[in-house]
Order: C-alpha cells, then structure tokens, then sequence
C-alpha cells in the first residue's frame, strides 16, 4: 500500500523540480560566442564582432560559475597587415575571464557581460596590448 504513495511522492518532485530550479535562478550562466546566441562552456569565442579579428579557441575551463569563469585556449588575431581585409593573422596562448552576470531580457538566461583577455607570452602581434577587455553583450535570439 506504500508504493503508490511513494511513487506519486516522486512523480510530483520530479514534476516540480524544472520549477524550483529556475525559480532560484539555477540555469547555467551563458556567454555569447560567436556575436549571436548563447553557449554554456563554448570552445570558441569571437571577442572582435566587427570582423573576427580577435577570437579564441581550443577553450578549457578551468572554473565556471555563476559570478565568475576561466579559461585557457589559442587566441588569433589578424595582423591588418597590409590591411585587416587582406593581412594575415598570428596565434598564441590565451586567457580568458568572464565577469559581471545580467539577466538579458531577450532570453531570459544569465548571460556574462564581461570578457577579459590576457595573451599568455605577450601579443603576437607587435605594438599591440598584451590584455584586454571586451563586453559579451546578452544577444538577441
């Protein structure tokens, strides 16, 4: 006579937990990869919208949480040399943050806004920064 009490007892947690974990924010924190959408742990980031000329790949996350990731991978940027159309592009070991978390309305989700870079052994392009800072805006589905 147990059992059914049982069973309806987990078919009802089970029913209500999609609930209970999106009404305490549980949806995993997102980034935009590729300028559009929403990736949770992407392998690959654009942090140059305008032409891609600045991306990194072959991601692994060290952490990931809700207020805070990191992650190491290749950065590539193009060389604009003699110009960004035409120019090549060179490689390098890459670290990446992510900070500063919002609920973007388009979707719903937590997105974070925030990338900072740091390029491992220097820029590989000279005269350019070894670090920077490029917002992930929440996108538009």
């Amino acid at each position: 006579m147990r059992w059914p009490l049982i069973l309806a007892a987990v078919v009802a947690l089970a029913l209500a937990a999609p609930a209970l974990t999106s009404a305490k924010g549980g949806r995993p924190v997102v980034v935009s990869a590729n300028c559009h959408g929403h990736n949770f742990k992407p392998g690959r980031i654009i942090l140059a919208c305008g032409d891609a000329g600045l991306v990194v790949e072959h991601l692994k996350w060290q952490s990931w949480g809700r207020r805070e990731a990191k992650g190491a991978g290749t950065g590539t940027a193009k060389t604009c040399d003699p110009n960004c159309a035409a120019g090549g592009s060179r490689s390098g070991p890459m670290q990446i943050r992510l900070l500063r978390t919002a609920r973007c309305p388009q979707d719903g989700r937590v997105h974070f806004t925030r990338i900072e870079y740091r390029w491992s052994n220097g820029s590989p392009i000279s005269g350019e920064p070894d670090r920077g800072v490029v917002p992930s805006p929440c996108s538009v589905i």
